[in-house]
C-alpha cells in the first residue's frame, strides 16, 4: 500500500473509533439526563397535585379539583400513541396522555385518579421512584406523602415514552454519525492527498535525474519535513556526483598516465624480439621490467588514491601518537636511504597526540619521505622533526637536495605533474596523495627552502582541538 492508503486507513479506523466513541458516550449521557429531567418533572407533578389537594381540603369532597382537572385535560383517558392524527392534539403534546396519578388519604381512600389509572395503588408505600407494570404497560412510578401523612400522591409515567424520546435522539446521533463519517472521509482524502503532494513533486524531480545530471532538487515553499529530506537528498546527491567525477578523472587520468609505460614496455618488447646479440636482448628486457615496475607503481598509487573517501575517512578516526608513526616509517625506509647513504635522522620529537586515521596519516609520511630519499643526492641529509605549538602540531620534512622553485611549488601537488628536468623515476601522483590526505585532516601544507640555503622544507600543521 501506499503511504496514502496507509494514512487514510489509519485515520479512517481513529475517526470511526473516534465519533463512534463520541456518539456512544452521548447516548448514554443523553439516556441518563432524560430519565433524570423525566423524574424531576415526576416528582414536581406529584407535589403539585398534593399541593392542590391541600389546598381544597376544607371542601366537602375534592369534585372542584376533579372538575379543574378534567377541564385541563390532566386526567383524560390514555389515547392511542400510534395514531397520527394523536401526534400534536389541541390540548398538548401527546406525552400527557402517557401520565397518570391517584390521590388517597391516611384511611386507604381513592379520592382522585386520572382516567388511565387503575383503582388499586400503584406504588408500594415508601417515598420515592419505582419501577411497576400495570395496564399492560411498565410505569415509572413516584410516591409523596404530604408532611402530616393525611395524603398521598401517586404519579407514574410510561416508560415508553421515555424510551421513545430516548430512541428519537439516538436516530439522530446515528443519522449524524453516518452522515459525518463520509464527510471526514473526503475531508481526510484530500487533505491527505493535499498535504503528500510536495513528496509527489520531490518523487517527481528524482525522476528526472540520472547518473549525468545529479544537480539537486529544489526545495522552495515545501514543508519542513520535505525539506529534511530533500536536503538529504541533495546532500548525497552532491556526494555522489563527486563520487563520479572523481572516477571519471581517475579512469581518464588512469587512461592516459597508462598508455605511456603501456606503449614502453611494447616498444622495449619488439626490440628485445628484434635483437641479434644476447647483450641488445638484456637491454631490452631489463627496460621491458623498467616500464613494467613504473605501471605497476602507477596503478598502485591510483588505487590508493581512489581509496582516499571522505566518508571511509571519518569513520576511520582515532587519536593517534604521531611520533610513533614517524619512528616506524621512517625505520621502514632506512634501507632506501641507506642504499644512497643518505644521513636519515629523526632529529625533534615533541608530545603530539592528533586526531587521525592510521593508514593515510602513515601514507602521507611514508610519501614524504620517498620524495625526499628520491630527490636527494647521495651523501645526503634528511632531517623528521615533530613539533607542538599553540592549537597544532607540525611534521617538518627537510632535506639538503636540489629543493624545488617557488613558481613549481603549488604545482607539484597537481596530479601527474614532474619536474621537467627531473631524472628520477615516478609518475607524479606521490604529492597529489599527499595533497588529498592533508585535505581529509583539514590540515596544511607549506614548502619552504631551508635556512641553510638548499633542499627543502615541508611542513604539514595537524589541528589539535
Amino acid at each position: 500500500m501506499s503511504i496514502k492508503y496507509h494514512l487514510m486507513l489509519r485515520l479512517l479506523i481513529a475517526s470511526l473509533l473516534i465519533v463512534g466513541g463520541g456518539t456512544w458516550l452521548g447516548y448514554k449521557d443523553t439516556q441518563l439526563e432524560i430519565r433524570e429531567l423525566f423524574d424531576a418533572q415526576l416528582a414536581r407533578s406529584a407535589r403539585l397535585i398534593l399541593s392542590m389537594v391541600q389546598a381544597d381540603e376544607g371542601q366537602s369532597d375534592f369534585s372542584s379539583i376533579q372538575r379543574y382537572l378534567d377541564e385541563n385535560q390532566i386526567s383524560t383517558e390514555e389515547l392511542d400513541y400510534s395514531a397520527e392524527e394523536n401526534r400534536e392534539p389541541d390540548s398538548g403534546h401527546v406525552y400527557v396522555t402517557k401520565l397518570a396519578f391517584q390521590i388517597w388519604d391516611n384511611l386507604g381512600n381513592l379520592i382522585l385518579k386520572s382516567e388511565n389509572a387503575p383503582i388499586q395503588p400503584i406504588a408500594g408505600e415508601k417515598n420515592g421512584f419505582d419501577n411497576k407494570t400495570f395496564l399492560a404497560n411498565d410505569w415509572r412510578v413516584f410516591s409523596l406523602y404530604s408532611h402530616n401523612h393525611k395524603y398521598r400522591c401517586i404519579t407514574a409515567e410510561r416508560v415508553d415514552v421515555r424510551n421513545d424520546l430516548i430512541t428519537k435522539l439516538s436516530d439522530d446521533l446515528f443519522l449524524l454519525f453516518i452522515t459525518l463519517i463520509p464527510a471526514l472521509s473526503i475531508v481526510m482524502w484530500l487533505a491527505i492527498t493535499q498535504g503528500l503532494a510536495p513528496l509527489h513533486n520531490l518523487a517527481s524531480q528524482i525522476g528526472r535525474r540520472d547518473a549525468s545530471k545529479l544537480d539537486a532538487v529544489s526545495d522552495i515553499n515545501a514543508p519542513t519535513e520535505i525539506q529534511t529530506i530533500a536536503g538529504a537528498l541533495n546532500s548525497l546527491l552532491s556526494r555522489l556526483s563527486q563520487a563520479l567525477d572523481r572516477e571519471r578523472r581517475i579512469s581518464s587520468d588512469a587512461a592516459h598516465e597508462l598508455r605511456t609505460p603501456l606503449a614502453a614496455v611494447r616498444l622495449h618488447a619488439e626490440l628485445a624480439k628484434k635483437s641479434t646479440t644476447e647483450s641488445d636482448r638484456n637491454t631490452a628486457l631489463n627496460h621491458v621490467l623498467q616500464s613494467i615496475d613504473r605501471t605497476t607503481h602507477l596503478v598502485d598509487q591510483l588505487l590508493t588514491l581512489a581509496k582516499l573517501e571522505p566518508e571511509v575517512f571519518s569513520k576511520n578516526l582515532a587519536t593517534l601518537n604521531l611520533n610513533s608513526i614517524v619512528i616506524e616509517e621512517t625505520a621502514m625506509l632506512a634501507p632506501m636511504a641507506h642504499r644512497k647513504n643518505i644521513e636519515l635522522s629523526v632529529d625533534e620529537l615533541a608530545d603530539a597526540f592528533i586526531s587521525a586515521d592510521n593508514t593515510s596519516l602513515r601514507l602521507l609520511i611514508r610519501n614524504l619521505l620517498d620524495n625526499a630519499i628520491s630527490y636527494t643526492q647521495d651523501n645526503g641529509i634528511i632531517k623528521v622533526k615533530v613539533r607542538s605549538t599553540n592549537g597544532s602540531v607540525n611534521l617538518i620534512i627537510q632535506d639538503n637536495g636540489p629543493g624545488i622553485s617557488a613558481e613549481q611549488r603549488e604545482r607539484v601537488c597537481e596530479r601527474f605533474y614532474r619536474i621537467g628536468d627531473s631524472e628520477v623515476p615516478g609518475c607524479g601522483i606521490g604529492l597529489s596523495i599527499v595533497m588529498r590526505v592533508v585535505e581529509l585532516h583539514h590540515a596544511t601544507l607549506k614548502m619552504s627552502r631551508p635556512a641553510g640555503g638548499t633542499g627543502l622544507n615541508v611542513t604539514v600543521s595537524f589541528p589539535v582541538d
